[in-house]
């Protein structure tokens, strides 16, 4: 590297500096209900709303911000929800399971999914929808409910320390919209259950028509790295301990776990 060019590379480019610095505060509220404000976004930003807004105006031109015209609220862009999908798909057990889902749902005959953890929750980055069985309506890109869901009973189950300041709030949720459960007294036999079975599972939890089974897959240390899950039509989804399609999950979770260094 010449003098010319370290030199460049430590005064790099402000005003991409400055524009990062309202990408992360659009991150930072992304769980905001309503979207934050344009004053929100420049306070994290610290800098005045005008220079803040015209910084919005160019990163809303780019597509890694959108603006409501009615309400002036803001929230993440296509491009930027793009962008934090890919890079979740960088993510070691992605490359490692995502190529198998086609030949697992094949084996079971159910939709297969992936999802890891991030700081709103579990998200699935990889899916094989198998048609045969029934098209389910989950989606690459898709958060999936902490209390509702064979996915998030997986992570309220063995991470309970990342789920913690999430679960509350979705308590909350719950509470207030009259859905069960909406308490720790209502969700921690869900969570028991889950953990002497080694996996999560639902009978209609999120659509009546849909059952689904979540097995955990962990990396070396015994944390978990993220959930294998198959989801099919409740007509002929045995979801039971003794079902073939559980067992068959289990094992290519126990496989995967394996391979990123967990010893049973």
């Amino acid at each position: 590297m010449t003098d010319s060019e370290a030199q460049n590379e430590k005064i790099g480019i402000q005003s991409v500096e400055i524009g990062m610095r309202l990408l992360s505060a659009l991150v930072h509220h992304a769980m905001d209900t309503p979207p934050p404000m344009l004053k929100t976004l420049a306070a994290y930003a610290n800098m005045p709303p005008a220079k803040a807004h015209r910084y919005m105006v160019s990163l809303v031109r780019a597509g890694l911000a959108e603006r409501d015209p009615t309400t002036d609220r803001y929230r993440l862009g296509g491009v930027a929800r793009a962008m934090g999908i890919r890079a979740l798909q960088g993510v070691d057990l992605v490359r490692l399971a995502g190529p198998r889902l086609e030949t697992i749902a094949e084996t079971i005959g159910q939709s297969v999914g992936l999802a890891i953890w991030t700081n709103r929750g579990p998200v699935i980055v990889a899916l094989h929808d198998h048609r045969a069985a029934i098209t389910v309506s989950t989606r690459v890109g898709e958060f999936m409910p902490l209390t509702r869901s064979a996915t998030g009973l997986v992570f309220c189950s063995w991470a309970e320390m990342r789920v913690a300041a999430l679960l509350g709030r979705e308590l909350a949720k719950n509470a207030g919209e009259k859905i069960s459960p909406a308490s720790m007294a209502q969700l921690s036999p869900l969570v028991e259950a889950t953990r002497r079975a080694g996996y999560g599972a639902t009978q209609g939890g999120m659509n009546p028509t849909v059952n689904a089974v979540a097995a955990p897959v962990f990396k070396f240390g015994g944390e978990l790295a993220g959930v294998l899950a198959a989801l099919g039509s409740a007509d002929g989804f045995d979801v039971s301990p003794g079902s073939p399609i559980v067992g068959e999950l289990l094992a290519q979770a126990a496989t995967l776990s394996g391979e990123l260094g967990h010893l049973e």
